[in-house]
């Protein structure tokens, strides 16, 4: 019994810590550590950027499961039901949009402009295929940082071959938890991180 629960606590713990909610301020942590913008943007202005990301892809979206499991539309906060995906993800879209509507208007950075549009468009798509099909939401924040470092390489000339291959380590862990959970099954996996990695290179290229 408690080799059984070691067994599922561990990539639960994983999924946990690498939600998809949270890949917006690591896009954004990465866009802003990787010296573009050094000296250039000032402090106040990045506070309040991260303030508006941490409020609009984190706290609002997830400030709407308690609800929902009340009303008895969701079992629990696992969301491992793809019908229960659906209304969690269109509040998502919304609150993505407002985020990136807010900070596009007094933003003149093109590219976390562009970063956050991209979220948008993918957790978007994650929701037309969710009507359908169970697609790994968790590969497909993975996959839009994983296209986002590629951008930032390739695009701007830094040297990001060390975290690349964190992202693909991290990218693997989660793959593995997802799998361990029986949460999907591997095509479901490779469609969700090529679905973020697409996304965020076609946008930002």
């Amino acid at each position: 019994m408690i080799i059984k629960l070691s067994k599922s606590l561990i990539p639960r713990l994983f999924s946990y810590l690498f939600h998809p909610v949270f890949m917006p301020v690591v896009g954004l942590l990465l866009i802003f550590h990787s010296g573009i913008y050094s000296g250039i943007i000032p402090a106040n202005y990045t506070r309040y950027l991260f303030m508006i990301v941490i409020l609009c892809n984190i706290i609002l979206p997830v400030s709407i499961i308690p609800a929902l499991i009340y009303l008895k539309y969701l079992d629990n906060i696992h969301i491992d039901e793809r019908r229960e995906r659906l209304l969690p993800m269109f509040f998502g879209t919304i609150c993505y949009y407002g985020g990136y509507y807010i900070i596009s208007k007094f933003s003149p950075s093109f590219l976390i402009n562009t970063f956050l549009l991209a979220s948008t468009i993918i957790v978007f798509c994650l929701l037309l295929v969710s009507f359908y099909w169970k697609i790994s939401i968790h590969m497909a924040g993975i996959g839009g940082i994983t296209g986002l470092i590629i951008i930032l390489s390739v695009g701007f000339r830094i040297e990001m071959v060390v975290i690349l291959c964190l992202s693909i380590l991290v990218a693997g862990i989660i793959a593995s938890s997802r799998l361990a959970l029986g949460a999907h099954n591997i095509l479901q996996i490779l469609a969700g991180y090529i679905l973020g990695l697409a996304v965020v290179i076609v946008l930002m290229m």
